[in-house]
């Protein structure tokens, strides 16, 4: 890692110079940021999926939560630091607990806004969807979180994602429809294990690892924990599942007049606030509980709150089974 190492002090000063530019300047950096971040397309997609198009709604979330995965085994296997870990010239205006290389926000940025201007398949879409990658990656160096090749590499990866997923997606998709929903819940539940093993397996060759001393500028932190990875696990099982079973007893009709589509996303968040706030504050903080918990989440997104909708009077069932893709 000595190439990564005289990279990245090669890289301090521009970090350096960045935050010398006026604090106005801060406030619109932190807002651009949240636009690369995987919790802002998961709280989107609950709107997209029972409010305008179910279907657009879990292509997202498919490529998203890929790109998420890849994001953080990527970043357990390099081990690498963020620039106010080693430099307390660099201002820590954003913490972050997790490594650093490739960066997670330029990586689902440009997968996940890239599968939207895939989507619109409009030129103007794709100029947007670059410049807020753009943006985000800019703003993730002047927050001091990320080096510029750590934003390089987020991009390339999360370019690499995207063209895998838009290759992949259709075979895949028509191999899993062929399957009994049993299978499909088996399968589920192991791609969620096999996203642990994987994260386990990076941290591997580290064993015994801890904070080298020249990173004291970060404080007291955890990079080696697999917290986000169980919770990714637990979105993905709870999403593939709640996706097969929709499947199985026919979709939805994600339409309707606005007040019925804002009475839809009023409750549905409502209990999914619920549950979120059930797991996280009432009950004991370990990794089973993390991945029930947000598996309980996804099932309620994808599952619970249509059937309670339909139930409900406050959405229709598709008029024939909506294929996913």
């Amino acid at each position: 890692m000595d190439f990564l190492d005289d990279l990245h002090r090669a890289e301090l000063e521009p970090i350096v110079w960045l935050q010398q530019w006026p604090d106005s300047v801060r406030p619109v950096m932190e807002l651009v940021s949240v636009f690369g971040t995987d919790t802002f397309f998961l709280l989107c997609l609950p709107l997209l999926y029972w409010c305008v198009d179910p279907r657009l709604a879990l292509r997202l979330a498919f490529t998203v939560m890929v790109s998420a995965a890849a994001n953080a085994v990527a970043k357990l296997a390099a081990h690498q630091p963020r620039p106010y870990w080693i430099d307390p010239r660099v201002r820590p205006l954003s913490v972050e607990g997790a490594f650093g290389l490739p960066s997670g926000h330029a990586q689902n940025g440009t997968a996940g806004l890239g599968r939207l201007a895939v989507t619109a398949a409009r030129p103007g879409a794709w100029w947007t969807a670059g410049g807020l990658v753009t943006l985000v990656c800019l703003s993730r160096v002047y927050l001091g979180v990320h080096f510029v090749s750590d934003v390089v590499a987020g991009v390339l990866l999360g370019a690499a994602v995207l063209l895998l997923v838009l290759k992949l997606e259709r075979p895949l998709t028509a191999w899993w429809r062929g399957l009994e929903l049993w299978a499909q819940l088996a399968a589920s539940a192991a791609l969620s294990v096999a996203l642990i093993g994987a994260a386990a397996l990076a941290n591997a060759p580290y064993a015994g690892w801890s904070p080298p001393a020249a990173w004291s500028s970060a404080g007291q932190i955890a990079p080696e924990s697999l917290t986000t990875v169980v919770t990714m696990a637990g979105v993905l099982f709870g999403t593939l599942a709640g996706a097969s079973i929709m499947h199985r007893i026919g979709w939805f009709d994600a339409g309707g007049p606005l007040g019925l589509r804002v009475a839809r996303w009023l409750l549905g968040t409502a209990v999914a606030v619920l549950i979120w706030y059930v797991q996280g504050e009432l009950l004991p903080r370990t990794g089973v509980v993390a991945y029930a918990g947000y598996a309980v989440l996804a099932l309620w997104v994808q599952l619970g709150a249509p059937v309670t909708f339909i139930r409900l009077g406050l959405m229709s069932p598709a008029r024939q089974a909506q294929p996913v893709h």
